[in-house]
This record gives C-alpha cells, structure tokens and sequence, in this order.
C-alpha cells in the first residue's frame, strides 16, 4: 500500500516537472555566481526553470555584455581570485586562455552526450549549449531589395543607415570583426567600406534591433535569434543567411576550476542540455545542439547553411591589434 502511494507521488512529480523531474539530477544545494552576457530575459527564464528543479539552489547573477564580463574578470585575476563560479559569454578566444592556465574544470555533462563532440571544447572545459550565428538583418517597411550578402551594408543607398553592435560590447561583434579582418574576401577594407558608408556602430545586439525595429537604420550585422524573435512577435524585421556564410559565434560556458559549489554549478550545466532547457532554447528562438528537438521558426537545420567559422587563432594571436584598427577606424573603444 506504502509503495503504491510513493510511486503515485513520484508520477505526480514528473509530470508536473517539479523537483526530481526528467533532467533535475541528484538533489543539490548551495550558491554559485555566473557571470553571463546573455540577454537578461533569457537568464532569468532558465535560471528560473534550473531553480524551480533545484529549490535548494540559489543563483547570482552578473550580467553585462562580453567585453565587461571580460574586463571583470581580468580585474578579479590581477586581483588573485576569480569570484565567479560559473562564466558564460561570447569570446571563446578568452576561455582558451583560462584553459592553458588550468582554471577551468573539466567536466563531461552527462546529458550534453548527444551533442556533436565538437561542441564540447578543451578536453570538456567549456561547452556550447545553443548555436547562435551573425547575420545580415532588414527592416521589411524601409528595405525594397532583399539583400544577399555582407557587402548589401555597404551599398550607397544605406548610408548611415546600416549598423553594428560595438565590438567592445558585444563578444560576437568582436569574433566577427577579428575573423573577417582574417579573411581575404572582407579584411579590413570592408571596415574601411562600412565607415565610408557613415554605417552606426550602436552598443549591443539589443540596440540594433531597436533601431532596426523602429526604422532608424535599415539593414544590419545581428545575432540571429534577436531578429526571428522580434519577427515572431510581429515587428517589421527579417534576417538573411548570407551567400558568403553565416558567421557561426562561440559562446561557451564553464565552470572555474575550485569553486566551493562544484555540485551545483555541475547541475546547472546538466540542466542546459536537458530537453526542458533546449525548448526553452527554442522558445527564445535559438537553435538547440541536442538532436530531436524541433528548430525554432524560420531556421534551418544548421548542417544545410554555409558557415564562416570563427578565425580562433587570428583573434588570439591579433586581438589588441584587431581592437587597436577598429578603434581607429570607427573612433570608438
């Protein structure tokens, strides 16, 4: 009879998808501190679902974009101690770095098995958890050609209207810029282009979909789940995969090598590879790494598109010089 009524109860749980539902793992408890550049409605919406899987864990967040979470960090290294414990943003070029100096953990997330290996990095110290890529996007009311390629940014008849997320900011900007200044068909001379052209360097990816949405500039380098987000909620915007490919944009996530909470921080990585965490992916319109969950809306599966990978070793080998050009060219830091 006793046995009947547990075996109720734990039913009841999973399908409410409350604590010791599919994915939540061994119960934990403690804090840990991430530091992220994701969007703030996105962090909130998963750290929100992790919580209510894991009552016992609370969760503190720094959110900026990748280059102050960098800068952050730096200071906190120069300082003796890194103070986060789990760290998530745009510039993979920095990960590589804390891993050759033995300050990430190396951790194989036991949902993250199916994802292509590829994802995970560095003998499994840090991972992706989404894709996300850089494309050229449109306001449908002011844009009368669809454009195809990079270089539409370019054209006279967007001038001062086309835009860009500060690389300073936005670490998919700055892997972008550092791996199109590598290339022979771009390099800095559609730098060159794009300022001859008054193109708007704005602050971050949420900026230029403002001023994308609201007409102020008409064509634009974004991230491309901001703009089939916005599209889906009824805002004149679309995005193009560009002929010459997307820019495929690293944004790992790791866990720092003796954080006092190694179990929870551990969870909280399962969790993002967890079919819960990949529609939640999906739902904010990324496209999720574990095979078998449905695409968001508009993309394609990311084995048909023509990808630019980004140039990792360019960037970690030019990156105050890669800072230096832009600086000079676009009169910003």
């Amino acid at each position: 009879m006793m046995r009947g009524v547990l075996v109720a109860i734990l039913i009841a749980l999973l399908a409410a998808g409350g604590p010791g539902a599919a994915g939540a793992g061994p119960a934990v408890s403690g804090t840990f501190t991430l530091y992220t550049s994701e969007s703030e409605d996105d962090i909130n919406l998963l750290v929100g679902d992790f919580k209510r899987r894991h009552p016992g864990v609370d969760v503190k967040i720094f959110r900026a974009g990748s280059g102050p979470v960098v800068a952050k960090l730096q200071a906190e290294l120069q300082g003796g101690r890194i103070q986060a414990d789990v760290i998530w943003f745009a510039d993979i070029a920095f990960f590589q770095d804390l891993a050759r100096r033995d300050l990430l953990l190396a951790y194989a997330p036991p949902t993250g098995r199916r994802a292509d290996p590829k994802l995970h990095y560095d003998g499994n110290r840090y991972h992706e958890v989404r894709l996300i890529f850089n494309v050229v996007a449109f306001n449908t009311n002011h844009v009368r050609f669809r454009p195809t390629s990079w270089w539409d940014l370019t054209l006279p008849r967007y001038r001062g209207r086309a835009g860009m997320p500060n690389p300073f900011v936005s670490g998919a900007a700055f892997a972008h810029v550092g791996t199109f200044a590598s290339m022979r068909e771009f390099g800095w001379d559609y730098y060159r282009k794009l300022k001859e052209n008054d193109a708007r360097i704005l602050r971050a990816n949420g900026d230029v979909l403002r001023a994308l949405a609201a007409g102020e500039i008409s064509i634009a380098q974004i991230v491309d789940f901001f703009v089939r987000a916005a599209k889906a909620q009824g805002s004149p915007v679309d995005h193009i995969w560009p002929q010459e490919g997307a820019v495929l944009v690293p944004t790992p996530i790791a866990i720092i090598k003796g954080t006092p909470n190694e179990a929870a921080a551990k969870a909280f990585l399962d969790y993002l590879y967890t079919p819960e965490a990949q529609r939640l992916f999906v739902q904010r319109a990324y496209v999720p790494v574990i095979p078998g969950i449905p695409l968001p809306q508009g993309a394609p599966d990311p084995s048909d598109l023509k990808l630019i990978q980004t140039n990792l070793g360019y960037i970690d080998r030019h990156r105050e010089e890669i800072k230096r050009t832009f600086s000079e060219l676009f009169g910003i830091q």
